[in-house]
């Protein structure tokens, strides 16, 4: 096991451990447990440890730029490992990942992510005081992911849900997050579609689930949500799309980055992902710089906040790309930057930055 001690680019390995069957790497920002990094802890049976650092890498930096974009008070940062039996590593990764986040002494804070659970977090909380979670609260970070994105959603429409006239919405990914997005959307009289690989989680009352085969980006939608996974809409589907808007709570959702310029080129308005995917993030900066306020808490709170904060920044976002900024000047005029006030101290006082 190591933990690097020269001075690293923007973002690095800080630690890893390295073994036949298990490797784990934690990948962020240099920076200190006074703004620690933030990131989850995703495993997968990635190809070689490059093909994993890799990948942290480049999670790392969306991470980065997502907690720039709220002032979470947190450096970007993930943890990646690498395994082939991913359940028989289990007990092992948790131990590997405690003794790594100690070496760093607070630098590094992780959660959930691929294939990593509440009750994986759990175990690893006690081992290791350097975990967000939720752990033993009501607030769920998938559920908090949702309502930032039905707060990202309703600054598309420029009006409340409970308001606005009900469209036709496409869902692609029925999860955690889709899930609750696809109900709330059903919820407020939307015709909602959905597509998901357990078909299971896409044929829920209300729902309109499609078929595998379904050329969904040929249907006349006024949104669509990519909720599944990155890479999601290649350069033929782009050209096809006849969506009114795009709202993406997954992670990179375009093949390729350029994609969504083309459609932004087309008026179609695309919000970019960690723009709207980072409900969980604010809820950790709620439970890390405002504990006593996370304590008290209900549930709904948190997540009104989270969709009130999000929607702001997003119309904040839109209002600047009215204006004739591009996509990525009206990023930048909106982000908090990580000198400001972390966005969770606001919780308590209602207010949003």
């Amino acid at each position: 096991m190591v933990v690097s001690t020269t001075a690293p680019p923007r973002v690095s390995v800080l630690a890893q451990h390295v073994s036949p069957h298990l490797s784990v790497f934690v990948v962020a920002e240099t920076t200190h447990a006074g703004r620690p990094a933030n990131g989850g802890l995703r495993l997968l049976p990635y190809p070689s440890d490059d093909a994993c650092i890799a990948d942290g890498q480049r999670l790392a930096a969306l991470m980065t730029h997502k907690h720039e974009l709220y002032g979470t008070g947190f450096a970007g940062g993930k943890v990646v490992a690498r395994a082939h039996d991913l359940e028989a590593v289990k007990d092992e990764l948790l131990a590997v990942t405690a003794e790594l986040l100690e070496a760093l002494d607070g630098a590094m804070v992780t959660g959930c992510d691929l294939n990593t659970s509440l009750e994986d977090m759990e175990r690893l909380t006690s081992l290791t005081p350097h975990v967000l979670a939720a752990v033993g609260s009501p607030v769920d970070a998938s559920a908090a992911t949702a309502h930032g994105t039905l707060g990202a959603v309703e600054a598309v429409l420029g009006e409340a849900l409970t308001t606005a006239q009900p469209g036709r919405a496409l869902v692609h990914g029925c999860g955690a997050v889709g899930g609750t997005v696809a109900r709330a959307l059903v919820d407020h009289g939307w015709t909602v579609f959905t597509m998901d690989t357990h078909r299971e989680r896409a044929g829920f009352r209300g729902a309109t689930p499609l078929p595998a085969t379904c050329s969904w980006w040929e249907l006349d939608l006024d949104l669509l949500l990519p909720c599944s996974i990155s890479g999601l809409i290649d350069l033929s589907m782009a050209q096809a799309l006849r969506a009114r808007a795009v709202v993406p709570a997954a992670n990179a959702p375009f093949k390729e980055a350029h994609l969504a310029d083309g459609l932004r080129q087309r008026s179609i308005p695309v919000l970019p992902d960690p723009l709207v995917n980072a409900g969980a993030v604010i809820a950790d900066s709620i439970e890390r710089f405002a504990p006593q306020s996370w304590e008290e808490a209900e549930a709904d709170a948190v997540y009104a906040f989270v969709r009130q904060t999000v929607r702001r920044r997003s119309d904040d976002y839109l209002h600047q790309r009215r204006k004739g900024a591009t996509a990525t000047g009206a990023l930048g005029a909106v982000a908090a930057g990580h000198r400001c006030r972390p966005i969770g101290l606001s919780f308590n006082a209602g207010a949003v930055s």
